[in-house]
């Protein structure tokens, strides 16, 4: 293997490790419609595994993913486990956390890099794991200040 491949393929591995524990969360909540929510999160990242199968088969590493504004919620909130019984505050502050630990190593990866093909590869990368996490942060805000609304 190369580092390219490498890359790319623990890139994937942490987009299943993403559609795994949302699949989980989705088996566990008694609501429907988060059960749907969580579902389409689960989908929306075997979008991004197939986007990186994509690029592993063409060894092209331009990704285009706009940066997204990022009021950095998820750095504010102490990280929690899943666990049976759960608020959707919790489960949306384990998934933001979850995506913005992506998020960083990506950034550091695209620090440590060997090239700046690489750099630009993992900073890409960082962007997509950051709207992830944008996402879950909005989710979460929504859940848990719901009295502003």
């Amino acid at each position: 293997m190369n580092y390219f491949t490498d890359i790319i393929q623990f890139a994937i591995d942490r987009e299943i490790e993403a559609e795994t524990f949302y699949l989980e969360i989705a088996a566990k909540t008694t609501k429907e419609a988060m059960r749907g929510m969580f579902v389409g999160f689960a989908a929306e990242e075997k979008r991004h595994q197939e986007m990186l199968k994509g690029v592993l088969n063409s060894k092209e590493t331009i990704l285009e993913f706009k940066p997204v504004s990022d009021y950095k919620i998820s750095e504010t909130v102490d990280a929690t486990r899943l666990k049976d019984e759960m608020t959707m505050a919790d489960v949306f502050s384990i998934a933001m956390k979850k995506e913005e630990e992506a998020m960083k190593m990506y950034q550091q990866l695209a620090g440590d890099a060997p090239s700046e093909e690489f750099k630009k590869l993992f900073q890409s990368l960082a962007l997509m794991e950051q709207g992830h996490k944008v996402k879950m942060e909005k989710f979460y805000t929504d859940v848990a200040y719901n009295e502003v609304w």
